[in-house]
């Protein structure tokens, strides 16, 4: 039985961390005065693949919401000076959104502090340690994609 009581403490371990995330997010967005879309978006827009700007298709592909959507919160946080629409450098028909300053001194600071802490987690492992947390996590993610897409069709769970 040793496989199975190590299988529950590892399914309480990321429950743990499920809960503290979520926590943390919340934290985060009422420091910041942020609803939780409003914090995703500046958080798609911090991380370094996009660091700079995005297109609002790009962020409401992100997010998984409507366009009209994305324009209201898009609208908020321009007003509240967090972000700032640009014209796209080689396609003036079309428009991208930047982070501005503010945005990343309130948000980029709390977001690096537990990407380093993460960081620092990773590193105390060995290389085959990180390797099966990365297994572990890329299945999990593929089993919320798969349970979470829209063209997912009624089967048996296995």
């Amino acid at each position: 039985m040793p496989e199975h009581t190590e299988t529950t403490t590892a399914s309480e371990a990321l429950a743990r961390f499920r809960a503290a995330e979520a926590e943390m997010h919340r934290r985060v967005r009422s420091t910041v005065a942020l609803g939780d879309n409003e914090l995703q978006i500046l958080q798609f827009l911090l991380r370094s693949s996009h660091r700079g700007a995005a297109r609002p298709s790009e962020i409401s592909r992100e997010l998984g919401i409507s366009s009209a959507s994305t324009t209201a919160l898009l609208d908020r946080l321009e007003r509240e000076g967090r972000v700032r629409r640009m014209t796209h450098p080689t396609d003036r028909r079309s428009l991208l959104i930047a982070p501005t300053e503010r945005a990343e001194s309130e948000v980029a600071d709390l977001i690096d502090a537990f990407e380093r802490r993460v960081t620092a987690a990773l590193e105390g492992l060995d290389a085959p340690g990180r390797r099966a947390v990365a297994a572990f996590l890329d299945a999990i993610s593929d089993a919320a994609d798969e349970i979470a897409s829209p063209s997912r069709t009624t089967r048996a769970f296995v």
